[in-house]
């Protein structure tokens, strides 16, 4: 736990970043065997302290409750990781994506993470957290999600399931194939072994 509570405290103290705004934020918990993975807090989850604390936030558990997991339950038991922990700022529509450097800079916590709670499923949530487990951005959301994959991660195996990200702006989850595509990942997130043993009324 020590190791867990400095990792956590040399997170919040980070300022690697000079284009990153605010502070980091985390959403670290003690046990945990699930991982999701954003993309980076906007500036009402760096305002609130926590990751998906506003309107996209409020689209994806939307989605987990249609699998019967609530907001409360979810942040209890998984464990709420970013691509970065910091807000990159405004970009002209929505908010600006990290660059190379600030996603190297910010790989050390996830590393952590993922080598400390040696999870049996991650979610990653958007483009740029797919990418990091693809190791390259040249795929469509749709050969993508809907799937169960697996990977070795920093000397971690483990299945990931993606999900878009719930940005408003993605108008891709408003599609009939996002839309299909959604609901065929939270039926694999819902019957996955690990989910069923940190849910089990899901």
């Amino acid at each position: 736990m020590s190791s867990l509570n400095e990792h956590i405290n040399s997170l919040l103290s980070c300022n690697k970043c000079p284009d990153m705004q605010g502070k980091p934020v985390h959403g670290c918990i003690p046990k945990s065997k699930i991982i999701s993975i954003g993309q980076a807090p906007g500036v009402h989850e760096e305002r609130l302290g926590r990751p998906f604390a506003y309107t996209a936030g409020k689209t994806l558990f939307q989605w987990f409750s249609t699998i019967d997991v609530s907001e409360e339950e979810y942040r209890k038991k998984v464990n709420m990781a970013a691509v970065c922990r910091c807000f990159p700022g405004k970009a002209k529509s929505g908010d600006r994506k990290p660059n190379k450097s600030e996603v190297e800079n910010c790989r050390p916590w996830l590393e952590f993470e993922v080598r400390f709670h040696k999870p049996g499923l991650i979610i990653p949530i958007g483009k740029l957290a797919i990418a990091q487990l693809l190791e390259t951005e040249k795929f469509k959301l749709e050969e993508i999600t809907g799937s169960l994959q697996s990977k070795k991660w920093f000397g971690v195996n483990f299945d990931w399931i993606a999900l878009p990200h719930p940005s408003g702006l993605n108008v891709w989850n408003h599609s009939p194939i996002g839309k299909s595509r959604i609901k065929e990942s939270l039926e694999l997130i819902r019957n996955h072994p690990v989910w069923k043993s940190s849910f089990p009324n899901s």
